[in-house]
């Protein structure tokens, strides 16, 4: 079985909000907007970060999660990152797509192309350029972030990962990591590996998100809240439609699959399946999982049990 480890620390935590903080698909807490919202990138690093930002990237994250996560230390991140060759770190940027990354930008910038990714020379060439100066940035604006929290601030947090640290030791001595982090995410992985080693993350102001090169990270946001009566009327309302309750239907039975693979099954036109994509996907009720330029969906079948449970209990005898 390939070596699967539970790893928590503040450092990760802290990664985990810097990088909620410079990305535009991220909603940070009220308490923790506060607390950093002043803390703002400058010059070149801003206007690159904003740049990666237009594809929905988690540069931070990435170059986290190919490392040795479970001795991640966030004083470190910049010296860590400056050992890779540019191209090397540009490719983690966009995910690890590549296997063979060019070493110059031009052709860097054609391969990344062919993965739907149309980046502006000025960028390209700015972090082959200065590398160590982004870097640099980066990590000043780690550092400020970290300065604003004390331990304190981490007692939920703490308890939230302890508490599923106890949830899944025993999950992780028994079952196959990739199969548990299917679990977890409530998803069929298009992207199957193999991996070399697989990490399990608790991450109590993120979003559960899952990073894979050579090797898995999986955030898993804890504790997992309950749904809201808004988000248990969108979902009712999601599946009340004959074409989108078919599309649902035929992810259960043939797992992740493209919109045209849902044009072949259901006959309507790309801009209508696009539609109901979006009200599933809004609805919470669909993941999307990017592989090279197509893009797979799937169901996320951790809300349809939290939908069940909530079936459960509307079913329950109250007397």
């Amino acid at each position: 079985m390939a070596d699967a480890q539970f790893v928590y620390s503040h450092d990760l935590e802290l990664a985990m909000l810097a990088q909620m903080a410079l990305s535009s698909r991220f909603t940070l807490p009220a308490q923790i907007e506060a607390k950093i919202a002043d803390i703002k990138l400058t010059g070149p690093t801003q206007e690159i970060v904003a740049a990666l930002d237009q594809f929905q990237l988690v540069p931070l994250l990435e170059v986290i999660g190919a490392g040795d996560v479970a001795h991640f230390r966030l004083a470190k991140f910049a010296e860590t990152a400056a050992k890779m060759p540019p191209h090397v770190l540009i490719n983690l940027f966009f995910g690890d797509q590549l296997a063979r990354p060019a070493k110059t930008w031009p052709v860097l910038a054609e391969q990344l192309a062919t993965l739907g990714y149309a980046v502006p020379a000025l960028v390209g060439q700015y972090l082959f350029d200065h590398q160590r100066a982004l870097l640099a940035d980066l990590q000043t604006f780690l550092n400020t972030v970290a300065s604003r929290f004390t331990p304190a601030d981490f007692e939920a947090a703490d308890a939230a990962a302890k508490e599923l640290q106890t949830q899944l030791t025993p999950r992780l001595q028994q079952e196959a990591p990739l199969t548990l982090a299917e679990d977890l995410m409530g998803k069929q992985f298009r992207n199957r590996g193999p991996y070399q080693r697989y990490f399990f993350v608790p991450t109590f102001w993120g979003p559960t998100i899952r990073l894979f090169g050579q090797q898995q990270t999986l955030f898993i946001h804890v504790p997992i809240t309950q749904l809201t009566t808004a988000q248990i009327v969108a979902m009712w309302k999601a599946m009340a439609d004959d074409t989108r309750y078919a599309i649902i239907r035929l992810m259960d039975a043939n797992g992740p699959l493209r919109a045209v693979d849902l044009i072949d099954h259901i006959g309507f036109s790309a801009p209508t399946i696009s539609h109901h994509l979006d009200i599933l996907r809004h609805a919470g009720l669909i993941h999307i999982e990017p592989v090279g330029r197509a893009k797979y969906y799937s169901l996320n079948r951790n809300r349809f049990r939290q939908l069940e449970l909530v079936l459960q209990r509307l079913s329950e005898s109250k007397q």
